[in-house]
């Protein structure tokens, strides 16, 4: 892991890596590199090396180059500290998307970093308390600003910046999503050259000797599970891992099974026991220093974790598939700028996966429509007119709900790029959306946790660049959503999972999950009426919502989102009590309050 500490004093750059990294010394310049490149020889060829050489040498002698702008040009997962002695000068960077990432804090006269949120708390004299910013916005059920962190002075870099090392430290842009117009091209060319690139991110993560697929049974993940399967080299082993709920609606067997006979593919299912998201969630901040983000996410850890136990090394998933292959909306917006409003009415028709009426056009010209038209400022007169109590959560405590109003910013993406606004927006949900949900971290530290390396190939450099650039209109399909995607896929993965439209809810298992076997712990941290949350919820308005406002199991939505928010304030006092207790996660583990998960493997 990359780590150290940089003083700004004159110290230079001192690092204290594990023997996982690449060291190498050009010319005076030194480059210590954690990950790995995607394509290596393209950028020997680039600068005239041998292909042979070393990654860390080949960035060393890149940076005599290109400087600065160095890590756009690069494709990977990686975090690079490079130094040049001689100048007095050197930079921390990551991959353009930072899948991953560099944590860093500043100190009186230095720098501290690392490629994980845990080991940089490690290198700190005291843990930091909550980010007022950060930690109000996530406890919101907003999202962490993608620079910022839970922790109170602890900083990470986001997509395309690095920091500059020149004696004091700035966080500079070394990249941005531009936009460049859109692709010609056919229907069906540009949806093979969307399976193209889908497979191209996929072989650039597959293991050459053991790869798993979390595989939910949705779309996503069976894109991704295809793609696996031609990727793989020869005498490598595919297997897929599923949580199946028999009997249950959502229970999506029949399509893991479907996929997995045809492309033959090895299919491990499990079922679960509504149990041990409590359980997870503290080993996850013992182990990393972050609460989970949601009690789904029992789902797949115990995925990831069988394929651990079957000695898969690297574990797939189809994360952020629903963004890539996804509509924006407000191309409604664009076609009303610029008068084209019969074209605007044909959108509404074509809603993705809708058959729309006309109260439901009304509503998506209006919303999406006439209300993004709007310029960026108004949005923000009409926030700020507003009463912050109708914006914050409820349970929030009154001197709160102001400021957290004030951090809500649901149309920022107006003003952080240029372009027409499906494709401002497209690129923000895109690029930045996984970082502020934290889910990238999520996903990374869940395989970490394992014992296995996890890639989520969809958040690919390039996939997203090509899907950045498609015609928007190709994205609406009243029949199905991600439409053109499902094209692309003809032939590779059974019609009636590629043209399943139904997306499996699974909050029904949640919610049994919360107000069953975990409930007990769950009532220990939030009903205490000496809870670390009291500073930040009013504990009355809390109980009350734990107590009397829990919906009936059939809900639907409602079931959904006050999961959502009992799981939130549950990880929080968690989190919180975390902080003030470093014992307390792993004392907590060990209570009959928090059983463990129940996984029981199915016979295909």
């Amino acid at each position: 892991m990359l780590k150290g500490v940089y003083s700004t004093t004159g110290g230079g750059l001192n690092l204290a890596c594990d023997d996982a990294v690449g060291r190498a010394e050009v010319d005076g310049v030194a480059c210590t590199l954690h990950g790995r490149l995607y394509e290596p020889r393209r950028l020997a060829t680039e600068l005239e090396l041998d292909p042979g050489t070393e990654p860390a040498a080949m960035l060393a002698s890149a940076y005599r180059r290109y400087g600065e702008g160095l890590p756009a040009k690069l494709r990977g997962r990686f975090a690079v500290a490079i130094w040049d002695e001689a100048a007095g000068r050197g930079a921390l960077a990551c991959d353009p998307l930072c899948a991953q990432p560099l944590f860093f804090c500043r100190g009186a006269g230095c720098l501290v970093f690392a490629g994980e949120l845990q080991a940089l708390l490690s290198m700190l004299p005291a843990t930091p308390g909550p980010d007022p910013e950060g930690f109000l916005a996530w406890l919101g059920g907003w999202t962490v600003p993608a620079e910022r962190t839970l922790y109170e002075g602890v900083h990470r870099l986001a997509p395309g910046q690095l920091l500059s090392l020149r004696g004091e430290v700035s966080v500079r842009e070394h990249w941005r999503p531009r936009y460049e117009g859109t692709l010609r091209g056919s229907r069906k060319e540009l949806a093979r050259g969307l399976a193209d690139r889908v497979d191209r991110a996929v072989a650039r993560r597959i293991s050459a000797s053991a790869s798993g697929v979390v595989l939910s049974g949705g779309l996503d993940s069976s894109i991704v599970t295809a793609s696996a399967q031609r990727a793989s080299p020869p005498g490598s082993t595919l297997k897929t891992y599923s949580a199946i709920f028999p009997g249950e609606e959502f229970d999506e067997a029949w399509k893991v099974r479907s996929l997995t006979t045809a492309i033959g593919v090895d299919a491990q299912l499990f079922e679960l026991e509504p149990q041990g998201s409590l359980w997870l969630n503290l080993f996850h901040l013992k182990r990393w220093g972050q609460p989970l983000g949601g009690s789904g996410a029992l789902l797949d850890m115990t995925m990831v974790e069988a394929a651990a136990r079957d000695g898969v090394e690297v574990v797939l998933d189809g994360q952020t598939g629903d963004e890539v292959f996804g509509c924006s909306p407000w191309l409604v917006a664009d076609r009303l700028a610029r008068g084209r409003l019969l074209a605007a009415l044909e959108l509404t028709r074509r809603w993705p996966g809708m058959r729309t009426n006309a109260r439901e056009r009304r509503y998506i010209l209006e919303h999406w429509g006439l209300k993004g038209l709007l310029p960026y400022r108004l949005h923000r007169m009409r926030h700020e007119r507003k009463d912050p109590n109708l914006l914050a959560p409820g349970w929030l405590r009154a001197e709160l709900r102001a400021p957290y109003a004030e951090l809500e910013d649901r149309w920022a993406w107006k003003r952080t790029a240029r372009g027409p606004r499906w494709w401002r927006y497209l690129a923000d949900v895109l690029v930045l959306a996984p970082h502020r949900e934290l889910r990238l971290d999520y996903l990374r530290n869940r395989a970490a946790g394992a014992g296995v390396s996890g890639e989520s190939p969809l958040y690919d450099f390039d996939l997203i660049e090509y899907s950045l650039r498609l015609p928007p209109q190709l994205a609406f399909d009243a029949a199905f959503s991600r439409p053109l995607v499902r094209e692309s896929m003809r032939g590779r993965i059974p019609d009636e999972v590629r043209l399943d439209g139904r997306k499996a809810i699974f909050s029904p298992f949640c919610f049994d999950m919360l107000t069953g076997a975990d409930a007990p712990g769950i009532e220990g941290l939030i009903l205490d009426r000496k809870a670390e949350l009291g500073a930040y919820a009013d504990l009355d308005l809390v109980e009350r919502l734990w107590s009397g406002e829990r919906p009936d199991r059939r809900a639907g939505l409602g079931t959904a989102s006050w999961g959502t928010v009992v799981w939130r304030l549950a990880a929080a006092e968690s989190w919180l009590r975390t902080l003030a207790d470093s014992g307390f996660a792993e004392r907590m583990m060990e209570s009959p309050a928090a059983p463990r998960p129940a996984v029981k493997p199915v016979c295909v």
